[in-house]
């Protein structure tokens, strides 16, 4: 019997399965696409506290140094910090790389197959894995549930809860006119109901363009009418799309994320983060704390829940807190009508308002960047009072 049967090869996934590989575990990592990181549906925008976490090696696309935030009734704010605050990358490269670590360490990778469920058998469980030639099982001690928003794993184990899901669409271009090393943010219900829209550049004359939103909206029709009218289409008459992207965040940590020889790690577990969309940096932060509660279960010889409940309490103090307090952000933001975001808008442009935003953003721990501008501008409180609990 194995020891490990990860089901998705990205981020988290494949971290995972190089943690226990490194180790001297059996691990098979399986995925069904048949090229690693295809297609891709993610932004591909990260923080250099995540490049160095990771050890990723491949040169950047672009160093993020600003944000221009475009609102209602024509507002608008130009941020310039002092220092990088994100990175864009190459986000299938990154996902073939670590599924290369973890297959370097050792891992059997399997791309192109599909996990279509499992059973519980005596000592761990059968999964039932199918490629485009055959369907077969492969037992394992422990099944780690690394397969996205929607994942299959978590259902099947009867540990998946109800989650806000948001449809992201998008799509590489050339002919976008952004600046060099400014993402482009749009907000307001003519522009992003719900979430927010993006412009990243990555390289010259060439910009990553999405939107992010929940249903009823549709990101595919705000999408197109971001190269027609708006502010969007201000950084977009003449552009081409090169190829188009699309995705799914999920937000809302799943409590538990585990169960007898089940684990969930990265957005199966819920770890996206509520007021970027972003997941890559938690979700690794899961993947170790899977490994470090799992590994120690495994050579105890006991996967049971009981003996899996650490994982829990570990994300909870390694990021859950930040999670939390993003989903009071987020549930402030959804209050907010387009009046009262270019209000908002305003007020953010206060030289120390903005400075303190220069200074303090950070695309992993929004919480600090709000409760720093909440204590320089306290009237911005009246927007949303309960902001304050999780900061309290």
């Amino acid at each position: 019997m194995l020891d490990v049967l990860v089901v998705g090869a990205g981020p988290s996934g494949s971290r995972t399965a190089w943690n226990f590989s490194k180790k001297g575990y059996s691990v098979v990592l399986l995925d069904r696409a048949e090229i690693i990181g295809e297609p891709c549906q993610c932004a591909g925008l990260v923080t250099p506290r995540t490049f160095e976490y990771l050890g990723y090696e491949r040169p950047i696309l672009q160093e993020m140094d600003g944000a221009r935030l475009w609102g209602p009734k024509d507002s608008f704010l130009d941020f310039q910090a002092s220092e990088t605050k994100a990175l864009v990358i190459d986000r299938p490269d990154l996902d073939r790389s670590i599924a290369g670590k973890a297959s370097d360490a050792g891992a059997e990778l399997l791309h192109g197959h599909t996990y279509l469920g499992h059973e519980k058998i005596d000592g761990g469980i059968k999964a039932s894995v199918k490629n485009k030639n055959k369907k077969f099982s492969i037992e394992a001690k422990l099944l780690v549930g690394a397969d996205g928003p929607l994942s299959r794993v978590a259902k099947n184990a009867g540990i998946s809860g109800k989650r806000e899901i948001l449809t992201a669409f998008g799509a590489d271009v050339k002919g976008y006119k952004g600046r060099d090393t400014h993402v482009d943010l749009f907000v307001g219900s003519e522009l992003a109901p719900r979430f927010f829209g993006w412009g990243i550049p990555t390289g010259p004359d060439e910009g990553r363009i999405g939107i992010a939103t929940t249903l009823p909206h549709k990101p595919r029709h705000f999408f197109r009418d971001y190269f027609l009218k708006g502010a969007p289409s201000k950084l977009l008459g003449g552009a081409k799309i090169i190829n188009l992207i699309s995705g799914l965040i999920p937000f809302g940590t799943a409590n538990p994320s585990y169960t007898d020889n089940v684990i969930l790690t990265g957005d199966a577990a819920g770890m996206a983060k509520p007021t970027s969309g972003g997941g890559i940096y938690s979700g690794l932060i899961s993947a170790d704390a899977a490994f470090e509660v799992a590994s120690k279960a495994l050579d105890s010889n006991n996967l049971s829940a009981t003996n899996l409940s650490e994982y829990q309490s570990l994300i909870s103090t390694r990021i859950g807190g930040e999670l939390t307090k993003g989903s009071y952000l987020r549930k402030a933001f959804l209050s907010l009508n387009d009046d009262q975001l270019a209000e908002i808008i305003s007020i953010l442009g206060e030289p120390k308002v903005k400075e303190t935003i220069e200074k303090t953003g950070d695309l992993d721990y929004a919480s600090l960047a709000a409760f720093s501008v909440l204590k320089t501008q306290p009237k911005l409180i009246k927007f949303a009072p309960h902001l304050l609990k999780p900061f309290i």
